[in-house]
């Protein structure tokens, strides 16, 4: 068979599963077995596969119709112009992440500060903390996650794209004191769990199929933002800068956390779809 004709099949096989966007998945995953661009592939209709392309496409197919997550099934996403490497013990990054870490660059360079240390809390695939590193060549980043499997993920990443000796990677949820880490960072980031425990379930499969630690913010979604913003003032420097992902209608119950904490100049940007995405909050000098 074609590629033209494999494209066909596994659409119609797609869409009778109802994944979302049947033809772009079926041309996406022919264009990663090819190892061309998706336009590419598509113009290449005439060529006929090999029994072992065969067998590696169709594997790929069957695994999506399953409603895995491509990032899952290829082990690997796109993040600002760089390939990090993805695992089922970790969340997938997502285009609004790489807002905030180009959110996060612009408040690092308006500090001005020549070395800042840059705090990350739950890191995952370890995409911001390895993108701020390569945006912010004199920073030094801190970057923290509950699991074991997930930060020797992200610890792989970093040595992937030449910045694991910049960031230094821990077991640890800062949610309680440790000694010695009091008041030292100029960036606090996070993308934490932020989808309400009783939404979860009504979620597409693809992201039913990622860690449910990386997604559930408890009751309101709120418990993980709660105990980070909680916990900055102890760690940011006098001027520090706390930014975070959230959810699109939590806004206003963010922005009073913050200030609770004793956070000053409080705002909450909207991503590319107009969603309100990031709330960032700067401790008093």
């Amino acid at each position: 068979m074609t590629v033209s004709e494999w494209l066909k099949k596994a659409e119609d096989y797609l869409d009778g599963r109802k994944v979302p966007e049947a033809k772009a998945s079926a041309e996406f995953l022919m264009a990663e077995m090819l190892g061309v661009g998706r336009l590419t592939a598509v113009t290449q209709g005439t060529r006929e596969l090999t029994v072992k392309e065969t067998h590696q496409y169709w594997d790929w197919i069957k695994w999506r119709g399953k409603r895995f997550p491509i990032a899952y099934i290829l082990g690997h996403q796109p993040f600002l112009g760089i390939r990090i490497s993805v695992t089922r013990d970790s969340l997938v990054p997502r285009p609004e992440t790489e807002e905030l870490v180009i959110e996060c660059e612009r408040l690092v360079k308006l500090s001005k500060v020549e070395a800042p240390k840059i705090l990350e809390i739950g890191t995952g695939t370890g995409c911001i903390a390895i993108a701020l590193a390569q945006l912010v060549p004199s920073a030094t980043v801190f970057a923290t996650d509950l699991s074991n499997s997930a930060l020797e993920l992200a610890q792989k990443n970093a040595i992937a794209h030449h910045v694991g000796n910049r960031i230094r990677f821990v077991r640890e949820d800062l949610f309680s004191e440790k000694q010695g880490l009091r008041g030292w960072a100029d960036l606090m980031v996070s993308n934490p769990p932020y989808i309400p425990t009783k939404e979860l379930d009504g979620l597409e499969p693809e992201v039913l199929k990622e860690p449910r630690m990386a997604l559930d913010g408890g009751k309101d979604g709120l418990d993980a933002i709660r105990a980070i913003t909680a916990m900055a003032p102890k760690l940011l420097k006098p001027g520090g800068i706390l930014a975070m992902e959230i959810g699109a209608t939590q806004g206003p119950a963010v922005t009073k956390l913050f200030a609770a904490a004793g956070l000053r100049d409080v705002v909450v940007k909207k991503d590319a779809s107009g969603l309100e995405r990031f709330a960032i909050g700067a401790l008093p000098d």
